[in-house]
């Protein structure tokens, strides 16, 4: 491992928290629930487990309450527990992408103070959101030391993630550190693969972009798919306006930063037409495109490495 990676390692886990992590994660979606287990202190893979969902058991919103009251949401969570071997400890929760919100922010000069970094940052995101609810908690990292400093920050709710700590508190279990699915991807293959590149994450929900120049998150955008984006009569020419916009985030990126983008990195959890929005996005972009899975050297089965990439990159 360089020290350049070593270093940037650290930062992405101050990111997260202070605190050891946990051996324990979780990630819920709208299409299912995921959970691993590492062993201490080698933090290889345990156990593992996904519970797909049959019904419509959440609703990721930044603003709205998310979670529904779910008989299938509670067996999918109790099962996770059984096959996790879980006793009442801490854990790793994963929010849904669209129950967050994620800014890149560059700065010529930042004070010293956390406090008068926390307002220049609610300053700058107040431009773009100039109604902000009250009850927002703020996390940022300053990623850069260079002359030109890019800080990474992230908002939610208070109210949506108590929701999410009340579920698994009725199951015995304590959030100690809430993370981002996109962040934790980032986590997984930065350092270990090209400077320059874009990670896509897909859903069946919603997709974000994060560029990634000279081994720093340089853009994120999160994206929500209309509820008819699935029809199958003209999913096609939908999915190629997301492939466009990819290009165009792309092209937008290297105009910026004065770097090329070398390839994407692509991850579709539960995807109705993943295999079809793949080949189509390997055939129509101009630069490289690789599964997120291959990434990884973990024995699992390619589904399950797919499906639980995220958590891999939180936890271990």
């Amino acid at each position: 491992m360089t020290t350049a990676w070593a270093s940037l390692r650290r930062k992405i886990v101050k990111f997260f928290s202070q605190q050891p992590l946990p051996q324990a994660a979780f990630q819920l979606t709208p299409r299912y629930l995921s959970g691993i287990r590492v062993s201490s202190p080698d933090r290889k893979i345990k156990h593992q487990f996904v519970f797909p969902f049959q019904g419509n058991v959440l609703n990721p919103s930044f603003y709205k309450k998310n979670m529904k009251d779910s008989a299938e949401l509670d067996e999918g969570m109790k099962e996770g527990i059984a096959a996790l071997q879980l006793a009442e400890q801490k854990i790793v929760f994963l929010l849904p992408e669209l129950s967050q919100k994620a800014f890149v922010f560059s700065f010529d000069s930042l004070p010293a103070s956390k406090k008068e970094q926390e307002q220049i940052l609610l300053f700058r995101i107040k431009k773009q959101i100039p109604v902000l609810p009250e009850d927002i908690r703020l996390s940022f990292d300053v990623l850069s030391a260079n002359a030109i400093k890019k800080v990474l920050v992230t908002i939610v709710r208070e109210s949506v993630v108590k929701e999410y700590e009340n579920f698994f508190s009725k199951h015995r279990l304590k959030v100690g550190i809430v993370g981002v699915p996109s962040l934790s991807l980032y986590n997984l293959i930065s350092g270990a693969h090209d400077e320059d590149y874009m990670l896509i994450d897909v859903e069946n929900d919603s997709f974000s972009l994060l560029g990634v120049v000279n081994s720093e998150v340089s853009l994120y955008r999160q994206k929500h798919f209309a509820e008819d984006f699935h029809d199958d009569r003209d999913f096609k020419d939908k999915w190629m306006n997301v492939v466009q916009e990819i290009e165009n985030t792309a092209n937008f990126i290297e105009d910026k930063e004065k770097r090329k983008i070398s390839c994407f990195w692509v991850r579709f959890g539960v995807f109705d037409q993943g295999e079809e929005a793949l080949k189509v996005l390997k055939d129509q972009c101009r630069c490289p495109v690789h599964p997120i899975e291959s990434a990884l050297s973990s024995q699992l089965p390619e589904h399950e490495k797919k499906l639980l990439s995220p958590l891999i990159g939180q936890i271990l």
